[in-house]
């Protein structure tokens, strides 16, 4: 079909709801008119238009995009120093600071007075997490959507319809994934509900592995061996006596005694290695000398206990990893891995910790999911671990002792401690058996899309049950929203000419169907609008806007039957959907995008320096911040927790990356911390702390920055053109205060950094990875090094000092009005898919309001938000 057709058949207009009264623009304060007069008027007058540009009347009110773009290039050219000019009169620090920051602020007030959407909520396409829970929840078949553009841009949420653009590209791409996706869903429902299973006892399968490894090997030497026993032979011929005499004095012969064998060539009528296999000597004594350690790993191997009954998991050698393998035939669908295993006595707690992923290179996995193993030899454990199979995706999974995601990081560990050690690094864990069973049946297209599989009646031909099966889904896929006849009949026409060129009823099917899942009233969230004025929306449209808000996914059954306009109904609504697992979809996905914590994948941490700080560590500190919201949601807990609290939400992972004592198993939950813990709350988590740094070393200008984005609701302007770079004191011996301080001799540099730095050193006691230090370490590019204790203390500009990292959290915490604005903001652009703007600042003060009343609960500005006139109407 051509692409012409299908815009044809998908193609549909935009509509979008203009809203009422005018924004106010961003003014500079007059009394900034002095600085202009002292330093810029002399030379940008109506007679001396020194560079054209005249500044003597230059309006303050930045009411246009051009004349806020104006303003700009006087802010870029002041902070370059490039005006005033050296020659001209210049203004002292204060002076030029105190304007620098007055006009930064003011053009952040102009973009966002001058993007201000005019409360228009624009019609939007599903977003990729949005599209992939809408197809599961349609289908019951999980797909990979990574291949569809990115949706957020301009740092906005990915909900904000200006963002999420469409290109002839991706209805190719909806085309491919909506058939990828009913291929899937027939796939499985043809498999039945029959479960699937296979069982892998490890002994057996490390009995036949290391035994046939072992025969390969022993194959493998035996060139090497037939060498040696030839060069041997030739030294011993009487022309070559005196020879390997000299040979075998040699130093380096009398300490590796193999190297004999790389003077061959001085031995007359010796073979070249090259005869049997190895391009040099080197080769073969590597040969030679994997298979020694090999088959000396494996005689140590099978005297192990309990080799009879399980397998031992080890890092690099013997069995760097166990894996199962799903058959060819069997369907996509959620599955269930269970690992029976123990770990060993007398090892170190941090390798009770094993890794579930797909492998795919040597020391290379997918990973799923990390887990903690608390079982004995005596008394197991069985684990239970849900996996995706997908049609194109890999088909084995394997597990592992948790480690660095590289090769030569697992290469190492095994090296350095054998060469220490003179011995193998042993293992810490043993594994029973393996098993991938499934497919599991609560998500399974018989339950999920019925409609697709329902039994010809009687009494219709073939043409109507399609029309039939198509005008069920359709429905269903556009959200209850009945299709147009002329759609429908499309459908049909692409239905019956797939029949009419030989295809089989149901691919016919698929291919119509297919189009309806690339179809705007699949892919677009409409809600239809009034000209001329906001109009309510339906109870349909209500319970769509809002299942999309808590769960990123279609509404169910009972949510599209109750009467939303009943104020106790909708609270209830609100309480059933927060509760449902769905909505850790919202968990997720709004506290991802509000905290930034796709800065967590901006850059690798140093393998080196940090080898706790593996990818499932980094996987597990960011679940701490969602699990930590995803509590205070449940509980309807306060707010300002995450400021402050005395309590942490950790599972085994983090508490053994954390150092607390007493907590072990993979389910988050809530821990109690001692007294003056710097855990507890935003600033307490490794992710948020991992976040301001650049891997390596610390950033308090970014984590300062941070703070005042998220916590203090006060962004600073974006760095200006031409800073000073912290390079050039790269083979400086200077602290790390001394060096960020080295910012703020220039005056560009510090209308911002005054209110950043003293933030950033309060936190300068977690490292790179938010773990506690009290002593921080430069090392000169040029060599040599240096230790500081840690300095805290500081004071926020014009506001209060602290002493520590403790006082800095405190006050803090005592600006939750502030951090409550900022959230609250964040939350209605997330829920109504546009930039918050001026005309949103009433809704935020009130949801503010409201949850103040009671101790600023969470769930309290959601329900503002759900109840007020912007979420209720189009």
């Amino acid at each position: 079909m051509t692409l012409t057709v299908l815009t044809t058949v998908l193609s549909f207009s935009m509509l979008t709801l203009a809203a009422g009264a005018a924004v106010p623009p961003a003014k500079l304060d007059e009394k900034q008119r002095t600085f202009f007069k002292d330093y810029c008027v002399e030379c940008h007058n109506a007679e001396k238009l020194k560079g054209k540009l005249r500044l003597d009347d230059i309006p303050f009110a930045l009411e246009t995009v051009e004349r806020a773009d104006r303003w700009q290039k006087i802010l870029n050219q002041i902070n370059s120093g490039e005006m005033p000019p050296e020659d001209a009169k210049q203004p002292d620090t204060k002076a030029k600071t105190d304007f620098l920051e007055a006009l930064s602020q003011t053009l952040v007030t102009a973009r966002r007075t001058l993007g201000d959407s005019g409360g228009k909520i624009v019609v939007r396409r599903l977003n990729r997490r949005e599209y992939r829970n809408t197809i599961r929840d349609l289908l019951g078949v999980d797909l990979d959507v990574s291949d569809l553009p990115p949706d957020s841009g301009n740092g906005t949420f990915d909900t904000v319809g200006s963002s999420l653009f469409m290109s002839s590209d991706q209805v190719e791409q909806y085309l491919t994934l909506g058939r990828r996706a009913l291929d899937d869903a027939f796939t499985l429902h043809a498999a039945g509900t029959r479960p699937l299973k296979i069982h892998t006892e490890l002994e057996k399968v490390a009995e036949v592995q290391l035994r046939g490894g072992l025969d390969y090997l022993t194959k493998k030497i035996e060139p090497y061996h037939q060498w040696t026993a030839a060069v041997d032979a030739a030294s011993t011929k009487p022309e070559n006596s005196a020879k390997a005499a000299e040979i075998h004095a040699l130093d380096e012969v009398s300490k590796e005694p193999q190297r004999f064998y790389r003077h061959w060539a001085d031995l007359k009528g010796a073979p070249s290695p090259v005869n049997f296999g190895f391009k040099d000597p080197a080769e073969g004594e590597g040969v030679k000398q994997y298979f020694d350690e090999s088959s000396a790993n494996v005689a140590k191997y099978f005297a192990l206990p309990h080799v009879d009954t399980g397998s031992y998991l080890f890092v690099f050698i013997v069995r760097p990893q166990e894996s199962v393998v799903a058959p060819k035939d069997w369907p996509p669908g959620q599955y269930t891995l269970r690992v029976r295993m123990a770990a060993l006595e007398d090892t170190p707690a941090e390798r009770h910790f094993i890794e579930v992923g797909h492998p795919t290179q040597p020391g290379a996995f997918d990973i799923l999911s990390a887990h903690q193993i608390t079982g004995s030899i005596e008394q197991p454990q069985t684990i239970e671990i849900p996996v995706t199979l997908t049609s194109t995706g890999s088909r084995t999974f394997a597990i592992r002792e948790k480690r660095q995601n590289s090769r030569e990081q697992e290469v190492a560990i095994a090296v350095l401690y054998r060469n220490k050690h003179k011995t193998w690094y042993p293992p810490a864990m043993w594994i029973d058996w393996m098993e991938l069973e499934g497919p599991r049946n609560e998500n399974a297209p018989q339950s999920k899309a019925a409609e697709l599989f329902l039994e010809k009646s009687a009494d219709l031909s073939e043409h109507d049950h399609g029309r039939q099966i198509i005008e069920r889904f359709v429905t269903r896929a556009f959200r209850g929203s009945k299709p147009e006849d002329r759609f429908i009949e499309s459908l049909e026409q692409i239905f019956d000419h797939r029949r009419s060129e030989g295809g089989t009823f149901e691919s016919a099917l698929k291919e119509a169907l297919s189009v309806a899942l690339a179809a705007p009233g699949f892919l677009y969230l409409s809600e239809p609008t009034q000209p001329g004025k906001p109009r309510k929306l339906t109870n349909a449209e209500l319970a769509t806007r809002l299942s999309y808000f808590l769960w990123s996914a279609p509404h169910d059954a009972q949510l599209r039957n109750a009467d939303l306009t009943q104020p106790d109904v909708l609270v209830r609504e609100v309480d059933r959907m927060i509760a449902s697992p769905k909505s850790r979809e919202f968990v997720a996905g709004f506290v991802h995008q509000w905290l930034g914590l796709d800065r967590l994948d901006f850059f690798q941490f140093n393998k080196q320096m940090f080898p706790q700080f593996d990818d499932s560590a980094k996987i597990a500190v960011r679940h701490e911040v969602f699990e930590t919201f995803s509590h205070l949601l449940s509980t309807n807990g306060s707010l300002t927790r995450l400021l402050k609290t005395d309590q942490v939400v950790i599972n085994g992972l983090l508490a053994n990356l954390y150092g607390i004592e007493g907590v072990t198993g993979d389910a988050f939950r809530p821990v109690s911390l001692p007294a003056n813990s710097p855990r507890g709350g935003l600033l307490g988590m490794a992710a948020i702390m991992a976040m301001g740094s650049n891997g390596e070393r610390t950033s308090p200008v970014e984590r300062g920055a941070w703070v005042l984005r998220k916590l203090l609701h006060d962004p600073p302007p974006p760095a200006p053109p031409n800073v000073p770079q912290l390079s050039r004191l790269a083979d400086k011996t200077l602290s790390p205060r001394e060096r960020i301080l080295a910012h703020q001799e220039e005056p560009q540099c510090l209308q911002c950094h005054r209110k950043i730095d003293p933030i950033g050193f309060g936190l300068e006691n977690f490292n790179a990875i938010g773990l506690w230090r009290t002593t921080e370490r430069y090392t000169k590019a040029s060599g040599g090094r240096k230790d500081w204790p840690i300095d805290p203390s500081g004071a926020f500009h014009k506001g209060p000092v602290f002493r520590d990292y403790f006082e800095l959290r405190d006050h803090l915490a005592a600006k939750a009005d502030q951090f409550a604005r900022g959230f609250s903001e964040a939350l209605i652009e997330y829920a109504l898919g546009r930039p918050f703007s001026f005309r949103d600042e009433p809704l935020a003060t009130e949801m503010v309001r409201r949850a103040s009343e009671k101790d600023l609960a969470v769930r309290e500005y959601i329900l503002a938000l759900i109840t007020s006139r912007e979420f209720q109407s189009k």
